[in-house]
């Protein structure tokens, strides 16, 4: 009898103990972290709103008003007492700035003329990156971020400059979990990059870049080479959100080539 209690004594300090180096594994809390990181972004912040105009045409023409931002989408109430509402899934595609935002939504435009509705609106307060960073992910399809967050922690970084037809800014690349920042303190040169928002990545050379997206393209002069480990990981997370990817996985019968997604 009292070996058998001493047994089960023994039984459950040794489940403390295992439990113990659980919850403290380094690892497992780094994991909790990303995933606690990753949903949060996941969805905008409970109420955001912004005083804001709205273009139409004539295009010298706006429209005065609230935008507002949460979880259900996003909805413009005009001062006139008109109101837009588009859930994140009615919107094709957007482009984020501090006090910009363009949604390209699948709605008709008006007057039986072909393409889609584009609205634009003009925003007082700047638009926080994290919630940019939010309504970008749950869109869930590639867009325009210019708003990146310089605070978000990277895994490395690189000191760049960007060429642009005209002149050109500098800054530096943030490589992150979630996809890749440019920070410049040139205004409206910033991006943030989703690794859905990205076709490939090449490195023809030490010293150069480029980045293309599915809304735009960035060339870089690298200040500092990147490193094969650091672009071979990039590379590999773009192939993993990429429409290719999905098509093997769903019974293609031939795997889409890595070196055509930029893996060099």
């Amino acid at each position: 009898m009292l070996s058998r209690k001493l047994s089960r004594s023994r039984n459950i300090v040794f489940a403390l103990i295992a439990a113990a180096i659980l919850v403290w594994n380094p690892a497992s809390a780094s994991g909790a972290q990303e995933s606690a990181e990753s949903g949060a972004s996941a969805y905008p912040a409970a109420h955001w709103e912004s005083p804001a105009q709205k273009h139409r045409t004539p295009l010298w023409t706006k429209v005065r008003g609230t935008l507002v931002i949460n979880q259900k989408g996003v909805e413009f109430r005009s001062a006139g007492g008109d109101h837009l509402r588009w859930t994140f899934e009615d919107i094709r595609t957007a482009f984020l700035a501090p006090h910009r935002l363009e949604l390209d939504t699948y709605a008709n435009r008006s007057w039986h003329r072909p393409g889609t509705q584009l609205y634009r609106f003009d925003l007082t307060k700047a638009l926080p990156p994290e919630v940019a960073a939010a309504v970008a992910a749950h869109i869930g399809r590639p867009v325009q971020n210019a708003d990146p967050d310089a605070s978000a922690p990277a895994i490395a970084t690189i000191p760049v400059r960007h060429r642009t037809l005209t002149r050109g800014t500098n800054g530096v690349l943030r490589f992150r979990s979630g996809g890749i920042d440019y920070i410049t303190n040139s205004k409206n040169d910033s991006r943030s990059w989703q690794w859905a928002d990205l076709k490939t990545l090449s490195n023809p050379d030490l010293y150069h870049l480029y980045v293309f997206g599915y809304r735009d393209t960035y060339t870089f002069d690298l200040k500092t080479p990147i490193s094969r480990s650091l672009l071979n990981r990039a590379t590999d997370e773009i192939y993993k959100h990429s429409e290719g990817l999905s098509m093997y996985s769903s019974g293609a019968t031939n795997e889409p080539d890595k070196q055509q997604m930029g893996a060099r």
